[in-house]
């Protein structure tokens, strides 16, 4: 049941836009996912298919405020090629409902070996924005998890964004912990690095994220989170503190 429940999670899919390299977005938050997908299609291939949509009370990406009041889903195939190799496919959407026109449309590749005690990651992401300061363009993603425990993980990433011609790394460590057959809660805490990202050039922000998962069954869930991004000596923006929920489905 612990491992169903897992799957349920936001999958924060390293360079999607709900990545390990963002620290407010949908995916960035969790501990690993299963990698066993939950159906097979008609070659034999193991796939699953989860859908997550959710709101937020600031939309945080990589320490900079995007918009405030954001709705936001996500599309998201997970095929296990073998054993070690899994690729996601995914898609998402989220706009800004208060007095913003902001929105956010973006695609994803992200293949991922997985060992039993790392996972190495490279994926690819196309952003297009519509009344934001961040450039449309493609992201290149790599990311390192060290599996120390089950319960504990450590990851290092840097991301190059083609459009500004700048790079955001990360260092974070995440921690999950079972309340239960069908609960867990879930803490994260980084700091990152930029250069020539979007004014920030040098130590970036502090960040740090709990959330808490029920799972209804083995297909829904929800993650009400809280969170916050401390600006460091680089950075041009303000401290925040943002709240939200996903609501996930998984088929």
């Amino acid at each position: 049941m612990l491992a169903a429940v897992k799957y349920l999670l936001p999958l924060l899919a390293l360079g999607c836009s709900s990545c390990l390299a963002g620290t407010e977005t949908l995916a960035t938050s969790a501990p690993a996912a299963d990698p066993k997908p939950a159906s097979t299609s008609d070659d034999g291939i193991p796939i699953g298919i989860e859908v997550v949509t959710g709101y937020h009370s600031e939309y945080i990406h990589r320490g900079f405020k995007l918009t405030d009041d954001l709705i936001d889903v996500q599309l998201e195939a997970e095929i296990a090629l073998s054993n070690e190799w899994v690729l996601n496919l995914g898609a998402y959407y989220g706009t800004g409902t208060g007095d913003e026109d902001f929105s956010e449309t973006s695609g994803f590749v992200d293949l991922r070996y997985e060992a039993k005690k790392w996972t190495l990651s490279l994926a690819t992401t196309y952003r297009d924005y519509d009344h934001s300061f961040f450039k449309d363009g493609v992201d290149i993603n790599p990311n390192f998890i060290w599996h120390l425990t089950d319960d504990w993980d450590l990851s290092a990433g840097v991301a190059y964004d083609t459009a500004e011609d700048g790079w955001y790394g990360n260092l974070e460590a995440s921690w999950s912990h079972p309340l239960g057959n069908s609960s867990f809660i879930t803490a994260k805490a980084g700091t990152s690095f930029a250069g020539d990202y979007y004014g920030s050039d040098g130590w970036h922000d502090l960040y740090a994220r709990l959330s808490y998962t029920y799972a209804f069954n083995k297909s829904v869930s929800v993650t009400p989170f809280l969170g916050t991004s401390i600006p460091m000596e680089s950075s041009p923006e303000t401290e925040r503190l943002f709240g939200g929920v996903w609501f996930e489905v998984n088929f």
